[in-house]
């Protein structure tokens, strides 16, 4: 499994759209490489980031800790060359309702403030990934606010 898990990540830094059946689901898949992604934009991913990120994956996603670990030691090393968003953000519409996709959006902004401080490119990863799975723009600023105000 958690070599099913580094394809889908080493696949979305190769900006494939494929996603190969695990006993984790596609929609999982998707949501923790989202969460990844943020967790990474701002390139200064720090323990208070890590802690927020793994709790995420624990406890929406039901990951296990140590296969998140290595999830994000070859996240690190993928991130970098990552630039389509696409083939997650479509199984997250196919998949999602739109209560669900607020519940994503939430959980990215967690990750994004889970260090004290919102980086420009967390935000503006955030906006696209909303964007993308078609999060109104009054609900996108509500959850950032109800986020920060936690």
């Amino acid at each position: 499994m958690i070599n099913k898990i580094k394809d889908l990540i080493t696949k979305f830094g190769n900006k494939e759209e494929t996603v190969e059946e695990s006993s984790i689901s596609q929609l999982n898949n998707a949501c923790a490489a989202l969460l990844v992604e943020i967790a990474f934009a701002d390139k200064d991913f720090d323990e208070t980031e890590k802690t927020s990120l793994k709790q995420t994956l624990i406890e929406t996603y039901l990951i296990e800790e140590a296969e998140i670990d290595e999830i994000i030691r070859d996240a690190e090393n993928t991130v970098s060359e990552s630039t389509s968003l696409y083939g997650y953000t479509r199984i997250v519409n196919d998949e999602f309702g739109y209560e669900d996709k607020l519940s994503l959006l939430k959980n990215l902004w967690k990750v994004a403030y889970a260090d004290g401080n919102l980086d420009k490119y967390e935000e503006h990863l955030i906006r696209k990934i909303s964007d993308l799975v078609h999060i109104s723009h009054s609900d996108y600023i509500n959850i950032k606010l109800e986020v920060k105000g936690d």
